[in-house]
């Protein structure tokens, strides 16, 4: 029985967060609220200015592989192309708040979602979510550094 109850949610994983709750209830799969890991490189970064999406989150420094854009609209986005060391954070936050940097985001139509590996400074990695901007701006700029804020400050 658990194969079947774990085949239908991996049917359904990549629905938004509210689509998915909704089938997992109509299917009789619903679960309590889960946790979900997500990979911020920008504007969700702890101290930055949309960090209070994620109250509660739990964060760990990390990083991972990519090349890191100025969109020009006062927020980063990444491509998950290049070797440039990607400086952020993993946040493991509740449904509420992965709706709220959903939103945010503009998920799906301005950034999608793509799960991959993220390493966790001081060792480790976990496989996590990262919010890939669609389309990037004509002249966005590549953060040479990797590293949003010390480009924001100017190093």
């Amino acid at each position: 029985m658990n194969a079947d109850i774990e085949t239908l949610k991996m049917g359904i994983k990549h629905l938004p967060p509210t689509a998915r709750k909704r089938a997992e209830r109509a299917l009789g799969i619903a679960t309590p609220e889960t946790e979900h890991k997500v990979f911020v490189y920008g504007t969700l970064l702890s101290n930055e200015c949309n960090c209070h999406r994620a109250p509660r989150a739990r964060r760990q420094n990390a990083w991972t592989l990519g090349t890191l854009h100025d969109t020009g609209y006062g927020f980063p986005a990444i491509v998950l192309k290049g070797r440039t060391r990607i400086v952020g954070e993993v946040l493991t936050v509740d449904d509420d708040a992965f709706r709220s940097m959903d939103r945010l985001e503009g998920y799906p139509n301005y950034y999608r979602r793509e799960q991959r590996q993220v390493h966790l400074v001081g060792g480790g990695s976990v496989l996590a979510w990262v919010y890939v901007m669609n389309r990037l701006p004509e002249g966005a700029k590549v953060i040479e550094s990797g590293d949003w804020r010390k480009y924001r400050r100017g190093e």
